[in-house]
């Protein structure tokens, strides 16, 4: 046999054993129906309340802020 087909053999063969590892988790692990998708809310979220638009963020009474640096930075190159 040639090395080409060795090769192509080789590839088949990982391809088919990937096939059947996922095959075989799979079925390994079921889907729950009862699971649920989201977590249960603790307290409905407030109403939307319509803010004037002045270009700085509105903090809601539930936020607080922090005195930790700001995140957001630059990068220059």
């Amino acid at each position: 046999m040639t090395r080409a087909v060795l090769l192509r053999l080789a590839a088949t063969g990982a391809t088919v054993a990937t096939l059947l590892a996922s095959v075989a988790y799979v079925a390994a692990h079921p889907k729950n129906s009862r699971a649920p998708l989201q977590p249960p809310v603790v307290r409905p979220s407030p109403t939307a309340v319509a803010m004037p638009a002045v270009g700085r963020i509105q903090i809601q009474p539930g936020v607080r802020a922090t005195e930790l640096p700001a995140i957001t930075g630059t990068h220059v190159s």
